[in-house]
């Protein structure tokens, strides 16, 4: 999903000041700088969480404006108003931010309830820090400095009041992004303990009745209660405990007795206050801060060390790895350290042992790049991912397109948890129910069955009939039309891997259908209706039958059959000059209307890999150099949301200088790396070394390859033999070889089931 546009904003030099004095060190883990993203695009959050962690302490300092950050953060803003729970990272609507508090000194004489900034604090970037699994603040206006570390499912913080001052922590659950439909809050002052739960939900519409989620929580203080009470909406009760309802707050009030320090352990769950409970005490079971804090930075160590790149450009590299760790946000893990989860038919269920029941799917976004980023990094997780997914279309009718925790949102058109799955199968995750998805997947595209009354295949019917979804059967017809071929087409491949091969024959048919909506006459892709003639008025700008972009934009959408569209669409001489005309502009933010290339979006992501099939590589290598340059290591340096590490993935595979371009395919179109070396290390015990002889950010043209020694001139890496080990050696240059990879034989594979 993507946010309208904002006014251009001025950053304050402090960014670089207050954000990069722990970004000296060389580890890949220090690198990370987790403010990137989150100023005028992005939507990105700073906060602690662990690698795929079910819960992020994360400031919530943006509320009131609709087009400001649906992550909860903007990097312009001066204030705090609290510290939320759960957070879903570089969405294009408000989500989560769920379960929030705030520390507060001073009298307690306004009611939170629904009112964001009644104890908001100002701050500054000079006293902010922000790493991988740890986040530290000083809320200026209690002069009160807090920070905050997690595990999987629970964190601890420490909060340091100003001395001889009233110290209270607030609970605010109606101050989450989408407000609560119900909600309770229970004190325990024998614990020093707070507990409860709020109903959600919402996503898009901002409604917490629409599709609601249940969270429970637990936090507990290692000082004891002086005094304790609750809000009903205006009305505050001194000393009451428990509460609930839809409109509620509760504050603790610490007896600190001339100390300033106050601990604070939380854990989270989405099945009860106990497992929640349970959750803290296995998972942080002391008050040791600095233990927890070791454990959380030793396992995003453990990923960020995967794929380590050398050069001599330190902003590129602390994007590099930032955009790596974006990735590793979400999906985020479901199930209690019991094994409990909370399904998508509303019963609790509990995960196989030894594996992960994983929530907060953005396919449309994440199946393009992040799957295979996953998937090379964190195979076992991104085969738990699958087999999660399986779970979800077992308990809720169909798998679900767009989800949050253990609801499906229906955003976004086409149905992308086949080229998800497919993607991340063709990368190397491969421990799950091949058999059960791929009937799953053959059920759920032949006939409508929808995912919780939400999302399904729209129009299948007549997607079957037709060739193509009618734009005035369903206004994003042609986009749709194109997601569903791509679909089909990572059905076949997934079919293929079953051994169900007169199925894999069926989809291999079905992926052509995009070309039904080739107009020969403009020939741009351009949506139909259901008497089968071409929309009108139309251009290479329209939006019409277009889910956020336009026909320019979506031309290039038919992965899958790349030569057959060049040929059909005019030939390699036509297309070269509109690709050229195309890319000739590299739009960012907000931007569907443009017929040029958009990076702030997913469509246009694969665009300049074309080239590659046009027999001019050289135009592909220098036109994804661009696409790096509007990466930067600022607040500003995303060009458009993040979507939940899309475009960070985008990033990683523009760096490395390979891409992968071909749905379901085990492989990657090549461009040539920005560094000038990289190396990753394989869950099997493998590596793959990448030398970029003079690589650097102007020498983008690959001069020559080798691969393991051998000269080559390939457009196309194998995976399956890569992933066995192995070198590819590249030399680098800063002027064009227009004779490397030129030849028909090297250009990437495409499927085309008729004669040429």
């Amino acid at each position: 999903m993507k946010i309208t546009k904002h006014k251009s904003t001025v950053l304050a030099a402090l960014f670089f000041a207050g954000s990069f004095a722990f970004a000296q060190k060389k580890a890949p883990v220090d690198y990370v700088n987790n403010f990137i993203g989150t100023g005028e695009w992005g939507n990105l959050y700073p906060g602690a969480q662990a690698p795929f962690g079910m819960i992020s302490i994360s400031p919530n300092n943006v509320f009131e404006n609709y087009e400001t950050s649906r992550s909860g953060y903007r990097y312009t803003q001066d204030e705090i108003y609290g510290f939320g729970m759960t957070h879903f990272s570089g969405v294009g609507c408000h989500a989560m931010q769920d379960l929030p508090f705030t520390p507060v000194v001073g009298d307690l004489n306004v009611s939170p309830v629904y009112n964001k900034s009644a104890y908001k604090s100002k701050f500054s970037h000079q006293n902010e820090v922000a790493k991988p699994g740890y986040y530290s603040v000083k809320l200026d206006t209690y002069q009160t400095d807090v920070k905050f570390t997690t595990t999987q499912r629970a964190s601890i913080g420490e909060i340091d009041f100003p001395l001889n001052k009233e110290a209270s922590v607030v609970f605010a659950p109606t101050n989450n992004a989408n407000g609560i439909s119900a909600g309770q809050l229970n004190i325990d002052s024998k614990k020093n303990r707070v507990s409860g739960f709020m109903s959600t939900g919402g996503f898009c519409w901002r409604d917490p009745n629409d599709r609601p989620y249940k969270v429970y929580f637990v936090a507990e203080f290692d000082v004891p209660f002086k005094e304790v009470g609750n809000w009903r909406a205006e009305n505050k009760t001194k000393g009451s405990e428990n509460i609930s309802g839809s409109a509620i707050a509760a504050y603790v009030t610490f007896n600190l007795e001339g100390k300033t320090k106050v601990k604070m352990r939380s854990a989270i769950s989405f099945v009860s206050v106990e497992n929640a409970i349970q959750n803290l005490n296995a998972e942080i079971s002391d008050w040791n801060f600095e233990n927890t804090y070791q454990n959380v930075h030793s396992e995003w160590e453990k990923y960020l060390n995967k794929i380590v790149v050398e050069g001599k450009n330190e902003d590129e590299k602390t994007v590099f790895y930032t955009s790596v760790s974006r990735t590793l946000l979400q999906p985020n893990v479901f199930e209690d350290v019991n094994g409990d989860y909370i399904g998508f038919d509303d019963k609790i269920h509990k995960i196989e042992k030894g594996r992960n029941k994983y929530v907060n799917f953005s396919l449309w976004d994440t199946y393009r790049t992040t799957a295979q980023v996953q998937a090379i990094i964190a195979p076992k997780e991104s085969s738990d991912m699958i087999q999660s997914l399986l779970l979800d279309a077992q308990q809720g009718g169909s798998f679900p397109n767009w989800s949050m925790n253990n609801q499906e949102y229906g955003v976004m058109n086409g149905y992308s948890p086949f080229p998800f799955i497919a993607n991340m199968y063709a990368m190397g995750a491969k421990d799950f129910d091949l058999i059960m998805v791929k009937d799953m997947m053959k059920k759920v595209s032949t006939e409508f069955h929808s995912s919780r009354q939400s999302h399904g295949w729209y129009a299948v019917e007549e997607y079957k009939k037709l060739g193509y979804v009618p734009v005035d059967l369903h206004g994003y017809g042609a986009s749709m039309t194109l997601e569903y071929g791509v679909d089909d087409y990572s059905i076949a491949k997934i079919c293929k891997a079953a051994n169900d091969l007169e199925a894999e024959k069926y989809y291999l048919n079905r992926s052509q259908n995009a070309f039904t909506l080739l107009n020969p006459e403009n020939k741009l892709i351009q949506g139909r209706n259901s008497d089968g003639k071409f929309i009108t008025p139309f251009s290479d700008s329209s939006e019409n039958g277009f889910n956020e972009g336009c026909a320019m934009q979506y031309f290039w959408s038919v992965p899958q059959s790349m030569k057959k569209l060049i040929d059909k669409a005019g030939g390699a001489g036509f297309i070269e000059k509109r690709l050229d005309q195309f890319v000739s502009k590299i739009e960012t933010g907000w931007a569907p209307e443009k017929p040029f290339y958009w990076v702030g979006n997913e469509p246009c992501f694969g665009a300049m890999y074309v080239y590659n099939y046009l027999q001019k590589p050289w135009k592909a290598q220098y036109n994804v150099r661009r696409v790096t340059e509007v990466f930067k290591n600022s607040p500003n340096g995303m060009p458009g949301d993040d979507d939940v590490g899309a475009m960070s993935a985008l990033y990683v595979f523009s760096a490395l200088g390979f891409y992968p371009n071909l749905p379901g395919e085990a492989g990657f179109t090549i461009t040539g790396p920005l560094f000038e070396k990289t190396t990753i290390s394989l869950e099997n015990g493998k590596k793959i070394t990448i030398d970029g002889k003079n690589a650097e950010f102007n020498a983008p043209y690959i001069q020559e390859m080798k691969l393991n020694g051998k000269n080559v001139s390939s457009l196309w890496l194998d995976w399956n033999a890569l992933s066995q080990g192995g070198s590819i050696e590249f030399k680098m240059g800063k002027n064009p070889n227009k004779k490397w990879g030129s030849a028909i034989s090297d250009m990437p594979p495409t499927y085309y089931p008729e004669k040429k």
